[in-house]
């Protein structure tokens, strides 16, 4: 028995030393090339910053790269880069994810799907280089200003659209027979009248731009603006929703208390081989996080307040308040099936659509 026993001690320490690592353990894999690709769209340039990023790490690990677009190949690529919506048209497929990546996840509690990582999780903010008080969407729709337009903003993105009215009905989905729908449609058609019409089919940067010429009272941004570091700004407040909403049960309009961060998936990665994991763990590195905020003009946001833990008390108390709770309400809209929505919603906001040819009665508030 005792020899017996020797021997399955000299096998446990044979199996730790010829296998020190666990077959359960999922590390950071690193390939010598990686293939990048990336679905461009026409609002936000993420080239540059994924050839930074890149760079950086080519150089750390002595590797080589390439970063192309995707163009009906996406199998081609390593890992494929883009918004949310262009990402989830792929089909998803279980990886060996890293267990990095599943505690970065996690800490943020943001859950995954399959080989999708959202590396963006976005708000809307309005944003000002004056002091303002915190509005609701009928206060807002009726201001005007003798020398600035009132809102800035882009309709150039359709998904960022969709997020948007989905955002104000607080559902993934657009109902055009609900009432809330039609206030909200309401609201945005009074404020179109004193928006900066100069921008409205412009990119990401030229409302920047706009907004840095102090062209509007208030600019349209996600909440990850706030972090950049070249930014200057006031004040700013979530985009007012209208101090009404609608109860099914009650069936009538009540007062809107409480104003929830909405938030939405934005720029993601799509692991295709999990050989390549290593990039993806090295890009939620809290150093390289804290740079992309800081140093991109980009427009990405952080998941969670875990992310800003080490920098929070450099943060406004009211984006912290927004940091806590963003990730915990979380839309998803299908962009394909919304597409539909979007264009009655535009043709209502620019004119072209008439209310009542969608609506039998909008005679809701008076």
């Amino acid at each position: 028995m005792k020899s017996l026993n020797n021997s399955k001690i000299f096998l446990i320490f044979f199996l730790v030393f010829m296998f020190p690592k666990s077959s359960t353990s999922n590390e950071c894999l690193k390939k010598e090339k990686l293939n990048i690709g990336l679905f461009e769209n026409s609002y936000i340039d993420y080239k540059y910053y994924l050839y930074y990023t890149l760079g950086e790490y080519s150089l750390l690990n002595n590797i080589e790269f390439t970063i192309s677009e995707v163009n009906q190949n996406a199998n081609e690529f390593d890992i494929l880069f883009g918004e949310y919506g262009d990402l989830t048209k792929l089909s998803l497929r279980p990886t060996q994810i890293p267990d990095k990546v599943l505690s970065f996840y996690n800490n943020n509690e943001v859950e995954i799907t399959e080989n999708l990582f959202p590396l963006d999780l976005d708000t809307f903010i309005l944003l000002s280089k004056d002091n303002h008080k915190k509005l609701t969407f009928e206060e807002f729709s009726k201001l005007y200003n003798p020398i600035k337009y009132t809102l800035g903003m882009s309709f150039k993105s359709e998904e960022d659209i969709i997020n948007l009215m989905t955002y104000h009905l607080e559902k993934p989905s657009i109902d055009l027979n609900s009432l809330t729908f039609d206030l909200t449609a309401d609201l945005f058609t009074k404020s179109y009248e004193n928006i900066n019409k100069n921008i409205i089919n412009n990119s990401f940067s030229e409302v920047y731009t706009s907004y840095e010429n102090s062209e509007n009272v208030y600019t349209l941004f996600s909440d990850g603006i706030l972090l950049y570091k070249n930014i200057d700004f006031r004040s700013f407040q979530l985009f007012p929703k209208s101090k009404y909403t609608w109860d099914d049960e009650v069936g009538i309009f009540i007062e809107n208390l409480e104003i929830k961060p909405l938030s939405f998936y934005g720029f993601s990665a799509y692991l295709n081989d999990s050989q390549s994991s290593g990039f993806l763990c090295y890009l939620i590195d809290e150093e390289v996080r804290l740079k992309t905020f800081k140093d991109f003009n980009i427009q990405l946001s952080p998941l969670s307040i875990n992310e800003l833990k080490n920098i929070k008390e450099e943060l406004p108390d009211s984006y912290i308040k927004i940091l806590e709770n963003k990730n915990k309400n979380i839309l998803k809209p299908n962009y394909s099936s919304e597409r539909q929505n979007y264009d009655l919603f535009l043709g209502l906001i620019f004119g072209r659509n008439k209310f009542e040819g969608i609506f039998d009665n909008q005679d809701y508030l008076n």
